[in-house]
């Protein structure tokens, strides 16, 4: 008889302390009941100035959140028109903040939007706002003349002696438990299969002012019960204390001249320091409406925890930098701008707090130059920027000891790296109909990094040359993008070397077929959103190196292309999508094809019956066909795999949701020489979480959210070849309570 493959199982008559906890927390909820504010809702932006108003280019931004952002959510940029403005924000749990003194708003009209960026670097806009910025200088000197009287006229109310006074506090505690697990077989077990641990994350902001003075403090502090949950545990091991400091910043304003202390970001020069975050200490002093000045010693490494608190305890593991910039236009900032950027760093072999990865001793100086430049209209943007950095590894003679040999000195190096970038818009906000407009842009971006330059302050690639062409365009919700990459290496044309170019193409379209047929406002169901991309690289070496051991059937010739389409139709409580991938990537060379491909077919369904309850299904087919001429390889081989996922979201009451999670995915490998193969991976999650608060007013004083979570996964592996034959199940069941106080 076969065995079920999925296999309910509940807890044993068995308890466990935990098991007692979690009972008792779910006794709780259930008095309290159904009296508290739902879950974390979506995040939404909140901005302090209105679309229509006029502000002065030394007006300070702010970005208030509805709720502080999750860890795992990714993290927030913020683009002022063109530019990415967010390494200039204080950042905060709930709000972004720019004062800008030292690099005044851009005159005119500027779209401000705000991105959210997921941990695998997918971005999506979540805001937008429009910025209106005086652009004449009279108003703008008007502005600032109205803020200073405003800042030394006396108070009507003030606190301790001050104008403003405020102290916001949070915590968070969470507690989760692990109190039952299964695992099959025994060598699957976890090391701590069931746990009781203890979080807690708590912010400390203060906001003081007094005439033309302010501080902004924000103190973040993290701790877990559990020694390996430490925040330093991958440095202190045991020793890392179960409260730490996770990350700090107090910034000091006196008029115009800012003081910032904590984890800062430094430096807009892109290949000598560009953003640079660490522990340390910057200072921004505008000398007048022309020039500013602007520097930061910041510690090589990023650090935690209240040991070397400024950052600066270590002068051999510290980086320098200045930036002086001056403004040919002042009445129109950005128009026309130059910088000069200065850079002395050294770092010891130390890594950053939560990497583990082999370093080494380095050094490094070196002076650069950014240009930027726009025409009044903002249609015409310029922006280009120079290097020169001396990099040095000095002798470390703990390797010698260590190693037991004498080890020769590496040469510094002083090489240069450029960059320009240029767009123009040829047509912005064309009226063809009452309702549709087009824009066109063209951009180009070019690169030049010497071989072996390298700076300690900036991550880059070094012996490369590379242009780039952009055109975008859009009419009305038609969007349309082309990009034409070209890339090589090997700048000196050393023989010996192997030369290496790349050329690709990039084509993007987004089309909601509802905008070019019909009313866009009422869109028909048979019109879906389209959107399609096609990418096809080619990389290859035009010559064969000399004084080499390369045979000519080695020289890399290979073509891969990717095409994507996916459609999406809408209608009331029903949506279906569909999309489409196709790889392709070809060997060519003096011998047989090798061909890689790989083709995908996914399917969505969605349905919303009620507005409390989402169903949604996924099915998707993938083919992987390989050829390849090598004897010791198999000629042809066929991978597929089928996946199946359902997602079920009940919204019981505006406190409680309940989720369901079923998925089930089927693999198969079959090729001329090797035997078969194939898996299974099957499971599912249910999951019951409930909010609740005290307190009359929102936000609640005290918040807190109950849940609790059974999984059973199954996986069988089967390798003829190997002689593989193995089956794992595991079966868990997870409660968390958590309390927020503010």
């Amino acid at each position: 008889m076969r065995k079920p493959l999925l296999i309910i199982c509940f807890p044993n008559r068995k308890r466990s302390i935990g098991l007692a906890i979690t009972l008792a927390m779910l006794l709780v909820c259930a008095y309290v009941g159904f009296r508290g504010r739902a879950q974390a809702a979506e995040l939404t932006v909140q901005a302090n100035f209105a679309a229509q108003q006029s502000l002065s280019p030394l007006a300070p931004l702010a970005l208030n959140f509805n709720r502080p952002l999750a860890a795992t959510e990714g993290r927030l940029a913020v683009f002022i028109g063109v530019t990415d403005m967010t390494a200039l924000f204080t950042v905060t749990p709930n709000e972004l903040r720019y004062t800008p003194k030292a690099f005044p708003l851009p005159a005119g009209e500027s779209p401000v939007i705000v991105y959210l960026v997921s941990p695998r670097e997918v971005w999506k806009e979540i805001a937008r706002f429009t910025l209106h910025v005086a652009n004449d200088q009279s108003a703008a000197a008007n502005a600032a003349s109205q803020t200073e009287a405003a800042s030394e006229s006396p108070r009507k109310a003030r606190k301790w002696g001050l104008d403003k006074a405020t102290i916001n506090r949070t915590l968070t505690v969470n507690v989760e438990a692990q109190p039952v697990a299964k695992h099959f077989p025994a060598a699957t077990r976890p090391e701590r299969p069931t746990y009781t641990d203890v979080t807690m994350q708590g912010t400390i902001r203060t906001e003081i002012a007094r005439g033309p003075f302010s501080s902004h403090t924000n103190f973040d502090l993290v701790g877990a019960s559990f020694p390996g949950q430490a925040l330093r545990f991958g440095e202190l091991g045991d020793d890392a204390p179960n409260i730490d400091l996770s990350s700090y910043l107090m910034q000091f304003q006196f008029r115009k001249a800012q003081v910032t202390m904590g984890h800062v970001s430094f430096g807009t020069n892109r290949f000598l320091m560009d953003s640079f975050s660490s522990r340390g200490m910057t200072v921004a002093v505008p000398i007048n409406k022309r020039l500013d000045v602007a520097v930061a010693a910041l510690n090589g490494t990023s650090i935690v925890g209240w040991n070397n608190f400024i950052g600066l305890d270590r002068r051999k593991h510290q980086v320098v930098s200045g930036t002086l910039g001056y403004e040919f236009l002042p009445e129109r900032p950005g128009g026309l701008r130059i910088e000069a950027n200065l850079l002395h760093g050294s770092l010891l072999p130390l890594s950053n707090f939560n990497q583990g990865n082999i370093t080494d001793a380095e050094q490094s100086k070196g002076y650069g130059f950014r240009l930027q430049a726009s025409d009044k209209s903002q249609r015409l943007r310029a922006d280009a920027g120079f290097a020169r950095s001396r990099f040095n590894n000095p002798r470390d003679p703990s390797l010698e000891i260590a190693q037991g040999v004498s080890i020769a000195p590496a040469r510094a190096n002083t090489s240069n790296a450029h960059y320009v970038e240029a767009s123009y818009d040829l047509l912005r906000d064309l009226a063809l109909t009452k309702t549709k407009k087009a824009n066109l842009t063209l951009g180009y971006r070019h690169e030049r990094v010497a071989p072996l330059f390298r700076s300690i302050a900036v991550t880059t690639q070094a012996n490369r040359l590379q242009h780039q062409y952009e055109l975008i365009g859009s009419i009305g919700d038609v969007t349309v993008s082309f990009t034409n990459f070209n890339f090589n290496d090997n700048l000196d044309n050393l023989t010996s070397i192997l030369k290496s170019f790349t050329r690709r193409n990039n084509l993007l379209i987004g089309a909601p077929l509802a905008s070019l047929w019909g009313d866009a406002t009422k869109p028909k169901a048979w019109l879906p959103r389209v959107s399609y991309s096609y990418d096809r690289t080619h990389q290859f070496a035009p010559v064969l190196p000399t004084n080499a051991d390369f045979k000519l059937p080695q020289l890399p010739n290979q073509i891969s292309t990717n095409q994507t389409l996916s459609t999406e139709w809408q209608a009331g409580k029903w949506r279906v999508g569909y999309r489409y991938e196709d790889t392709l990537q070809d060997n060519h060379a003096d011998r047989d094809f090798s061909t890689l491909r790989n083709g995908v077919h996914g399917f969505t369904l969605g349905l919303t019956p009620t507005k409390s309850l989402d169903v949604n299904v996924e099915l998707s087919r993938e083919n992987l066909q390989s050829r390849d001429a090598n004897a010791n390889k198999d000629k042809e081989r066929n991978d597929l795999a089928l996946r199946f996922a359902s997602y079920i979201t009940w919204r019981m009451t505006k406190d409680s949701v309940f989720t369901a999670t079923l998925s089930d995915s089927l693999a198969r490998s079959l090729g001329d020489l090797s035997l078969s193969s194939n898996g299974r991976n099957i499971g599912y999650d249910l999951q019951w979480s409930h909010g609740f608060g005290w307190g009359k007013s929102e936000p609640r004083k005290i918040q807190a959210q109950f849940y609790i979570r059974y999984s059973n996964q199954y996986s069988r592996s089967f390798d003829a070849l190997f002689g593989i034959n193995n089956r794992t199940r595991s079966r868990t069941l997870n409660t968390g309570l958590s309390f927020t106080f503010s």
